[in-house]
C-alpha cells in the first residue's frame, strides 16, 4: 500500500547484512563445534546403508492428476483436482517433506474444494517431490516469486479472475512473499505455521530452523546434519538424504525483507500454534483484513484445520446451498415464525391500546 511493486522485496543490506554476516559466521561456527563434539561423544558411526522399504507410496493417484510444466526453464510436478475452468487454489507443501500433504484429513479438504468447483493445484515446491531443485540464488524470493506468478498465469488466473492460495511452513513463506509482491492475483490466501518474512530472525519459518537459524545460513553442513538427524536429538526427518534438503535450505537461506509499509489487501487466514499467539499478531500487522486462529499441531494433519480452511474459502458458498436446499419449505417456515412474533406483538400490547 503506497509502495511501488518493484520495491516490495528488499534485501538486507549495508550494516545491518554485515551484523548478520558476523553472527552467522561465529553462531555457527560454534553450533558446528558443539554438534561435532556431540557426535564425538555418542561414538557417532556412518551408516553405510539404510534398510528402506522396497515400495514406497508417497502420493496417493486417486486424488488428483499427476502433471508437469515448465516455468521459465524450471521443471515443477503438481497434483491437479478438479474442473480444469474452475477457480483456481494452489497449494505450497512445506518442505523438504510434501507427504502431510495427502494424509486422509487434507485430502478430504482437497476433495471437498473440488467438488465446489475449484480447481485444485498441490503443487511440489523446488527441490522438493518431482520438482527440479536449485542453487542459493535460484529459489531466492525475487525469482521464486518470478517463477509462481508465471505459473498462476499459465495455470489460468489473471487479475480479473485471482487465485487462492494455502501454504504451509516454507510453502507459507513463499506464500507470503507471493501476496505482497503479486496481490493482484489472489483473492484470498492462507498461511499455516508460517510467520511473516520480515520475523524471520525472530519466528523461524520452519521446524527444522529452531535453534538452528545461523547455523543453516552456511554451506553442505546443515544440509549433512539435518538428513542424520543431528539437529533433532536423533529424530530422523521423512527425507534422509542429504541432497532433499537443498531446496528447504535454500529457501531460507535468502536475506529479504517487505516493504514495513506495504499492507495486503486481500483476506488472509493466518493459523499457528496455541503458543504462537504473539507471533500470529505480529504477522497480522502486515494485513489489512487477517483472520487468526490457534490449533494444537499446525499442518495438514490436524483434526481442526480442515474445518477452518473450508469455511474461510467456501463458507458463504455452503451457506448459499443450505439457505437453497430449505426451499419451500423454508419460506413457510418463516412465514409461520413471522405470524407467530405478530401474535406474541399483540398480546404483549396493555389492554387500553
Amino acid at each position: 500500500m503506497g509502495v511501488q511493486s518493484d520495491k516490495v522485496l528488499e534485501v538486507v543490506a549495508g550494516w545491518e547484512a554485515v551484523k548478520l554476516v558476523l553472527r552467522c559466521a561465529f553462531l555457527g561456527l560454534w553450533q558446528i563445534i558443539n554438534l561435532a563434539v556431540r557426535r564425538l561423544w555418542k561414538g557417532h558411526r556412518r551408516k553405510l546403508s539404510k534398510n528402506y522399504p522396497p515400495v514406497e507410496l508417497t502420493v496417493d493417484s486417486s486424488i488428483g492428476i499427476h502433471c508437469y510444466i515448465k516455468i521459465m526453464g524450471v521443471k515443477y510436478h503438481y497434483v491437479e483436482t478438479g474442473v480444469k475452468s474452475g477457480k483456481k487454489v494452489l497449494i505450497l507443501g512445506d518442505a523438504p517433506d510434501t507427504g502431510d500433504l495427502w494424509v486422509p484429513r487434507w485430502a478430504a479438504v482437497v476433495r471437498r474444494l473440488a467438488e465446489t468447483g475449484h480447481h485444485v493445484i498441490t503443487l511440489d515446491l523446488r527441490g522438493t517431490g518431482g520438482s527440479e531443485g536449485g542453487g542459493r540464488s535460484d529459489l531466492s524470493p525475487p525469482r521464486a516469486v518470478e517463477e509462481l506468478r508465471a505459473l498462476l498465469l499459465a495455470l489460468g488466473a489473471s487479475d480479473s479472475n485471482p487465485a487462492m492460495v494455502i501454504g504451509f511452513g516454507i510453502g507459507g513463506m513463499m506464500t507470503w512473499y507471493l501476496v505482497h509482491c503479486h496481490g493482484a492475483l489472489v483473492s484470498k490466501f492462507a498461511v499455516i505455521a508460517a510467520p511473516h518474512p520480515n520475523l524471520y530472525w525472530q519466528h523461524p519459518p520452519a521446524a527444522f530452523c529452531l535453534g538452528s537459524t545461523h547455523f543453516i545460513q552456511w554451506p553442505h553442513f546443515p544440509e549433512r546434519w539435518l538428513a542424520e538427524g543431528a539437529l533433532q536429538d536423533g529424530t530422523q526427518w521423512a527425507s534422509s538424504r542429504a541432497r532433499d534438503w537443498s531446496g528447504a535450505l535454500n529457501y531460507v537461506r535468502a536475506w529479504y525483507r517487505i516493504h514495513p509499509e506495504h499492507k495486503i489487501q486481500v483476506r488472509g487466514l493466518l493459523v499457528g500454534s496455541r503458543d504462537s499467539a504473539a507471533q500470529l499478531v505480529a504477522s497480522a500487522q502486515f494485513c489489512v483484513s487477517p483472520a487468526l486462529r490457534l490449533v494444537t499441531s499446525p499442518g495438514p494433519g490436524d483434526k481442526d484445520l480442515p474445518g477452518m480452511v473450508l469455511d474461510f474459502f467456501v463458507g458463504k458458498q455452503k451457506a448459499t446451498e443450505e439457505v437453497v436446499s430449505r426451499g419451500l419449505m423454508g419460506r413457510v417456515l418463516g412465514a409461520v415464525a413471522d405470524r407467530g412474533r405478530e401474535l406474541t406483538a399483540r398480546l404483549a400490547l396493555p389492554a387500553n391500546a
